[in-house]
Order: structure tokens, then C-alpha cells, then sequence
């Protein structure tokens, strides 16, 4: 409950009106379904403790459930635009999805146009970046390769990037989720992840998505709900700076 008011009560820098981030990620990273996770966790009371409908792929899928850019108002101090998942073969949608937003992205903006012009991304101004990933790809690495390259051009625009790694596949496995949390080998692929992305791991979030599930859970949703608000407090200094 202390998570939920943390971000239900959070406001952005006063040199912004509202604190927006950008999510990104591979198809089958689980961008979609740690929104509507989070979502579902914000809105407990409200949903009588179940999780809401999800849209959302498995790791490995070959499509985007995303196909343009959304923008998701958490409240009126929060706005989250999702992109549409981009696949390893076109990765350079990815890279131009970040060279023409140019810092800012329209609300309403469909997402082929993203890749045709960059008039048409006038809109807000992007406060904190999140790169997503399935622990499903820790050893896949072109994709990674990817990834720190998408991290370099973050790193040289000065817009905050948090690297959000999601655990999905390898939690319908186990009902130990505490135990899962704490394994060696897991821990030992996303320091491995961080280090040949080049980013810090104060800058890794890891966590696990609500998929099949219908009602919630407490060590899931205290992990999504911190890493949300981690996500949050990473914008704060960019914002200042701007």
C-alpha cells in the first residue's frame, strides 16, 4: 500500500508538468504486460484484488500485440507511451524510433508514422527511457548487442535508461517465487546482461508479469510496484536538468 500511494501521490519536477517515459523492448520482452501488470496492482481496490485483461505475448513470439504508440495516463501526473515491439531482423526501427522522437512523442502518434517523420513527434518531451528484455533472450547476442546499442545512444542524449528484465517463462515453472528471486544462476545472467550492455546495475529492474494469472500477487506486485517507482525517481534528475 506504501508503493501504490508513492506513485498514485508522485509529481514530477517543477520544470514538468508530467513525468513520461518511453518503453522499448524486443516483440515477446513483455513491454504490454508489465504496464497492464502495474496497472492491475494500481487499480487493486478497484478490481477487487484480480488482474485486469491483458494483452501479451510470449517469449520467443514473433508478433507485436503493440502496433502503434500508446500512451497510457497513469494519472495526470504520469504518462507512459508503449512502442510497438521491434524484431531482431529489424532492429533498425528501434534505433530510428529513437533518432526521430528526438526527445519528444505526440500522444495520439500511430506508430509507422514514428518511421516516416519527425514533424510529426512534437508532443512531450521524454523524461526516462525503459528498455525491456525476457531473461528468455540473456543469451541471444545479437539481440543484446542491440540493446547496448540502443543504451550508447541514450548514454550520448543524457535521457536516463533503465534496463527492465523480465522473469515470466522461468516463474511458470516454480511456485517459490522467493526462492526464484535469490538463485545464483539468475542473478549471474542479468549481471551479465548489465555488463554487456555497458549499464549499471542500480539501473536493472527485474521483474514478473501478471499472465495467466487472475488474481494478484504479493511478491510480484511489491517487485512491480518498486520497480515502477524506481522508474519514476530515475526521471526526476533529467527533468531538473532540462
Amino acid at each position: 500500500m506504501k508503493l501504490q500511494e508513492e506513485i498514485k501521490n508522485h509529481q514530477p519536477h517543477p520544470k514538468a508538468s508530467t513525468t513520461n517515459i518511453l518503453i522499448l523492448g524486443n516483440v515477446g520482452s513483455g513491454e504490454s504486460s508489465f504496464l497492464n501488470s502495474v496497472l492491475s496492482e494500481l487499480r487493486r481496490e478497484e478490481l477487487n484484488g484480480r488482474v485486469q485483461e491483458i494483452e501479451a505475448v510470449r517469449p520467443g513470439a514473433e508478433t507485436s500485440v503493440t502496433q502503434h504508440l500508446r500512451c497510457h495516463t497513469f494519472n495526470d501526473k504520469i504518462k507512459i507511451f508503449d512502442t510497438a515491439g521491434f524484431e531482431l531482423e529489424k532492429t533498425e526501427n528501434a534505433t530510428i524510433i529513437l533518432k526521430k522522437i528526438d526527445g519528444e512523442v505526440a500522444e495520439d502518434i500511430k506508430f509507422d508514422d514514428i518511421l516516416k517523420t519527425k514533424s510529426s513527434m512534437e508532443g512531450d518531451k521524454i523524461h526516462c527511457v525503459v528498455l525491456v528484455i525476457s531473461i528468455h533472450n540473456a543469451e541471444n547476442l545479437d539481440l543484446i548487442q542491440v540493446y547496448e546499442e540502443l543504451i550508447g545512444m541514450l548514454t550520448e542524449t543524457g535521457v536516463p535508461c533503465q534496463l527492465l528484465v523480465t522473469l515470466n517463462e522461468l516463474v511458470e515453472k516454480t511456485e517459490d517465487l522467493k526462492s526464484l528471486y535469490r538463485r545464483r544462476d539468475i542473478k549471474q545472467k542479468i549481471e551479465m546482461l548489465a555488463n554487456k550492455m555497458r549499464i549499471s546495475m542500480c539501473n536493472v529492474l527485474v521483474v514478473s508479469n501478471y499472465l495467466e494469472e487472475m488474481e494478484i500477487n504479493q511478491i510480484k506486485g511489491t517487485l512491480l510496484l518498486e520497480a515502477f517507482a524506481q522508474i519514476l525517481m530515475a526521471a526526476k534528475p533529467f527533468q531538473e536538468r532540462m
